[in-house]
């Protein structure tokens, strides 16, 4: 039996091609048949390209059967459904206003109106660089009228960026309906569903979206959202059995926010274009009402994309509303609180010492860094419905890595015609990009060096290549001033150990031990001022004739008037311990050998006991920065990292006649680079880390 082309389903054009011709080649009537000079290699090349296409839109068809391996949205969002899994619709920017209303004296002309009502809809326009956006409000809003001066006043207003639309359905079994909301921009966690008997009714009922079917009955107020092939969100309601089921002629009325989702962030200086009544119905004047912006647009999100679908939707699915693995806190809680950036969980017996029977949920907010104890309490309600009898969740906030990257880029300047200063630039924005998009996945994961090396080199093709070195930092935060303190820092990673490395004789071995003193240090901390420590101070007389007053002796305690605090830092010795320094005429002075301790094999820092009498800042925070010993950082169980002030010096090779860094332990900036400057590795950090700290309102 003559042979068959054996690729057929190969999506190789001149693969399918070339199976074609041997295929010819194996019947007599084309032996010795020259395919390439004839016009029979025409219609080969027909054969092949129709081969081509239908091997290639069967691969393509049977691609997009399978969640892993679709690209197409409507058919990920239709294997999604199978999971039971509605993607994210856009999200509205949330802005919070201060509003106050000047009412006149009412009907009866000797007081005021009872209370006043800031009607919902859409009540103010603010403005985002050169565009305008409308804020709505979901709900009325009532508040008292103060008798004695008239003003009503509404405090932490919450408006969302979009406009408040609504869309009526009326109940028609003689056809078959789709409740679609007309409108791909919505927002469906401000949705609102209200249906009454007929339209002209008063009398309506809000329903809710159905959230778990176990609790559900034939009787239940909820609907079901789904994705439609165009991007637009279709309600489904009960059949009876799981939800009421809709009756014939009942009126549907569907409130919702259009919004620009992400394009409105940051949008302020809002102008009142709502309506204010009084309760006896009369219209406050705009003139009689003023406006504080108390926090400017933010949280507005795009929909949820294609890979994020492919992402959550099977670890949705895994979750089935129940709390028992760790990911299925990490999901459950990220469902029930959006306004989480990341989450992480993990068990008690991982705690050391161990804790048994608690689930440790840490929850870094889209805003600030810590949640208040009333949010924490409403997640851990919320989520013991979830959670089997026997394990009790505790909300914890986030431990803070602060990954401080340093890093020497060396370019050719003849390949762009960007600068130093420029192509540092370009540098920083791409680690902001690489920060950003890797923030919500971080917890429990690890930052690569070699990835973030990568990301570097890539930012522009005149980079050669570049030398990073990460460092970590924590603050020391449970001291008050003046007070004797302990408190160890675990930075859950191994530290660089510099004490297999020689450097200079060490005094105390008296050139007996062998022993020599480690040349670097791998902890500092922040300059501050130590109880005990203060030193003498004599008049300088100034160019101006005034005087004023010197520093001269270190490291003396007295309770004299004259005297002032030394500033101090600590640093390890090299050799596990940590010591008090201070400096003097460029010559570092030990004041105390034995402040705390250092763990080099597990990250551990413990500083203590000693007094902090102050801080430059005047905070009760201390930074402290380790050298971890590895080019990458790993990340603990309830850790967040995040890359914190990072700093890049590019270099030009062709003017300056530099070597690649070698890692030279005996040096103490821990880079040797010859004539040039090297990086100083752990320089003693001047801020304390943190992030801004402020007064919001949500």
């Amino acid at each position: 039996m003559a042979a068959i082309p054996s690729q057929l389903t190969s999506l190789d054009f001149f693969e399918i091609k070339e199976s074609i011709r041997s295929y010819l080649r194996t019947r007599k009537e084309f032996t010795d048949y020259d395919f390439e000079g004839s016009s029979a290699s025409y219609l080969i090349d027909i054969l092949a390209y129709n081969t081509y296409y239908t091997a290639f839109n069967a691969n393509m068809a049977l691609n997009e059967a399978f969640l892993e391996t679709a690209t197409v949205r409507d058919n990920i969002v239709r294997l999604a459904k199978q999971l039971n899994y509605t993607p994210r619709s856009i999200k509205a920017p949330r802005a919070c206003v201060k509003l106050l209303a000047q009412t006149s004296v009412g009907l009866s002309g000797t007081s005021y109106p009872e209370f006043a009502t800031l009607r919902k809809g859409d009540v103010f326009v603010a403005d985002n660089d050169f565009d305008s956006y409308t804020f709505a409000l979901t709900q009325d809003i009532q508040v008292p009228v103060d008798s004695g001066t008239g003003l009503a006043t509404f405090d932490n207003v919450l408006v969302y960026q979009g406009n408040l639309l609504t869309y009526n359905y009326t109940v028609d079994y003689t056809k078959r309906q789709d409740f679609i909301i007309p409108d791909e921009k919505v927002d469906t966690g401000l949705l609102t569903v209200d249906i009454s008997p007929t339209e002209q009714s008063s009398e309506t009922d809000t329903y809710s979206p159905a959230t778990n079917v176990t609790n559900a009955d034939g009787t239940s107020r909820i609907y079901y959202l789904e994705e439609t092939d165009d991007m637009r969100y279709r309600l489904v309601f009960g059949d009876g059995s799981i939800g009421r089921k809709l009756i014939d002629g009942e009126y549907i009325t569907i409130s919702y926010v259009s919004t620009d989702g992400v394009e409105a962030n940051g949008a302020r200086g809002f102008n009142f274009i709502g309506n204010v009544v009084d309760s006896d119905l009369r219209v406050v004047s705009p003139n009689a009402i003023s406006l504080t912006t108390k926090d400017a647009a933010q949280d507005g999100e795009d929909r949820e994309t294609s890979l994020s679908v492919k992402f959550r939707a099977p670890r949705a699915y895994a979750t089935q509303n129940r709390a028992v693995t760790e990911n299925d806190f990490e999901h459950i809680v990220s469902e029930i609180y959006p306004q989480a950036a990341s989450v992480t969980a993990f068990g008690g017996e991982k705690l050391n010492p161990p804790i048994y029977g608690k689930v440790y949920v840490a929850i870094r907010p889209k805003t600030g860094t810590k949640l208040n104890a009333t949010t924490k309490q409403k997640i851990k309600k919320d989520l013991l419905k979830y959670s089997i009898a026997s394990i009790e969740p505790v909300i914890i906030d986030p431990t803070i890595f602060y990954v401080l990257p340093k890093s020497y880029v060396y370019y050719n300047g003849n390949d762009t015609a960007l600068t130093g200063a420029q192509l540092g630039t370009k540098i920083l924005q791409g680690i902001d990009a690489f920060n950003k998009n890797g923030a919500t996945n971080r917890f429990g994961n690890r930052i690569d060096g070699s990835k973030f090396g990568a990301m570097i080199d890539n930012a522009d093709n005149a980079i050669s290549g570049n030398v990073t070195q990460m460092t970590l930092g924590q603050n020391l935060d449970k001291f008050a001033f003046g007070q004797v303190f302990t408190q160890c820092l675990d930075f859950g990673n191994p530290l660089y150990d510099p004490s297999g490395y020689s450097g200079t004789p060490d005094d105390d071995d008296n050139g007996t031990g062998g022993k020599c003193k480690p040349s670097f240090s791998v902890v500092k901390s922040g300059t501050f001022y130590a109880t005990g420590y203060t030193e003498d101070l004599v008049n300088l007389t100034l160019s101006d004739g005034s005087t004023s007053a010197q520093v001269s002796t270190p490291g003396i305690s007295t309770s004299t008037t004259n005297q002032v605090l030394v500033p101090v830092n600590i640093r390890d010795d090299g050799r596990g311990n940590l010591i008090l320094v201070t400096v003097r005429d460029e010559t570092e002075l030990t004041l105390n050998p034995s402040v705390g301790s250092v763990n080099y094999g597990t990250g551990q820092v413990c500083v203590g006991p000693v007094a902090i009498q102050g801080t430059p800042d005047g905070t009760t925070r201390l930074p402290i920065q380790v050298l971890p010993a590895g080019g990458s950082i790993s990340v603990p169980p309830g850790v967040d990292p995040t890359i914190f002030n990072p700093q890049v010096n590019p270099i030009d090779y062709t003017i300056n006649d530099v070597s690649i860094p070698t890692f030279d332990p005996n040096n103490f900036n821990g880079y040797n680079y010859g004539d040039t400057s090297g990086i100083n590795i752990i320089d003693y950090p001047s801020d304390t880390f943190e992030y801004p700290v402020s007064e919001s309102c949500f």
